[in-house]
């Protein structure tokens, strides 16, 4: 009886030290970088997903608007959340990862039959070119008084490229090849391309945890150290190629 009580302690001691941690993290509608309704929408959660498997960890998501995934991650009703922006005031309040999680590049499409290139602005005006409502990027053309052909969706605008109706349009990289491929097929998702240079300063995005958790510390180097992992075994790269390319 000893003997049996023995292996079974035995049993439940090893069971304890090889299961997995399970973190649940907050997060909201942002395709492509996050979403519940889209399963090609979610990059970001792919690469933390990614990154805490490589140490071991299980991760679950649940869904809230923004303000409200905010304050969840701050009040430690969840363990971390993604993803997020730098500023000052989130500085004193959370842990950040060491690195983005992605840095969202603005960029100019094309397509790819049209020789295009670009050194400064004055460089665009000979364009027809299509712009979003509300975006800092056409906010900035339209400063430099550049015709500007506003719309309220970046989907018209790419339906609008390849018609031939406008030259190019600024978007976000990740978006920009998000929305050629829900929008059109294979073949025609080949037809688009994107200038290297960038319209608006390189902004990245991170995954954070809060400072008043009482692992918080110990999470986000957990997390750092899967990352390192990730990117170390070039699976990072893969995970935003295979974006791209679906």
């Amino acid at each position: 009886m000893r003997k049996l009580i023995t292996s079974l302690l035995l049993l439940l001691l090893t069971i304890s030290v090889y299961a997995k941690e399970t973190l649940i993290f907050s997060t909201g509608e942002w395709a492509p970088y996050t979403s519940q309704k889209d399963p090609n929408g979610r990059l970001m959660q792919n690469i933390v997903t990614e990154a805490f498997k490589a140490v071991n960890v299980d991760v679950l998501y649940k869904y809230y608007p923004w303000k409200r995934a905010y304050k969840v991650v701050l009040d430690i009703e969840v363990d971390g959340s993604l993803a997020w922006y730098k500023n000052s005031e989130r500085d004193e309040l959370f842990y950040y990862s060491s690195r983005p999680l992605a840095n969202v590049k603005t960029v100019v499409f094309h397509l790819k039959s049209l020789k295009f290139d670009w050194n400064d602005f004055e460089d665009l005006r000979k364009y027809k070119i299509g712009g979003n409502l509300g975006y800092t990027s056409t906010q900035v053309l339209l400063d430099r008084n550049i015709e500007v052909d506003v719309v309220r969706s970046e989907e018209q605008n790419f339906k609008k490229l390849l018609l031939g109706r406008i030259d190019i349009t600024p978007t976000s990289f990740f978006a920009g090849y998000y929305l050629i491929n829900k929008l059109f097929s294979k073949e025609k998702a080949t037809l688009f391309t994107n200038h290297t240079k960038q319209v608006l300063p390189q902004n990245g995005l991170f995954f954070i945890i809060s400072k008043k958790h009482p692992r918080g510390k110990e999470l986000i180097d957990i997390f750092n150290r899967g990352y390192d992992k990730l990117v170390k075994s070039g699976k990072y790269e893969q995970i935003i190629d295979e974006f791209i390319m679906k």
